[in-house]
């Protein structure tokens, strides 16, 4: 529960505030309610938000994004100092290549890679 104080001192309860308006219809031309439900003749409701929403990604495949975990990218098998009995996760580590910029007779910046 979202209780507000305004300047004079009232408190205004805002979930109250969004629970109340869920069915009212909204403002512009989609013709939908606050919720997002579809509306159609007199204001009732055709469509849930959830349906919408279901419809959308069954015909648009390619919206859905697919989500990679990043830790995935990093070994993190444990490893174990015998000295000190503490345990360490592993991390595998990438080569970096070395770049520098390089000033061409026109006054173009290039970044070429640096051979070690």
């Amino acid at each position: 529960m979202v209780q507000r104080r305004t300047n004079k001192g009232q408190v205004i309860d805002m979930d109250a505030l969004t629970i109340k308006g869920e069915n009212e219809v909204a403002l512009g031309n989609m013709r939908v309610n606050a919720k997002g439900d579809k509306l159609g003749d007199g204001g009732k409701v055709v469509q849930a938000k959830e349906e919408v929403a279901r419809e959308y990604y069954a015909n648009n495949p390619k919206a859905v994004v697919q989500s990679v975990s990043i830790k995935d990218a990093v070994d993190r098998s444990p490893i174990v100092d015998e000295a000190s009995k503490i345990v360490k996760p592993s991390v595998k580590k990438t080569k970096v290549k070395k770049t520098k910029e390089v000033e061409l007779p026109n006054g173009d910046i290039e970044i070429q890679e640096v051979e070690e």
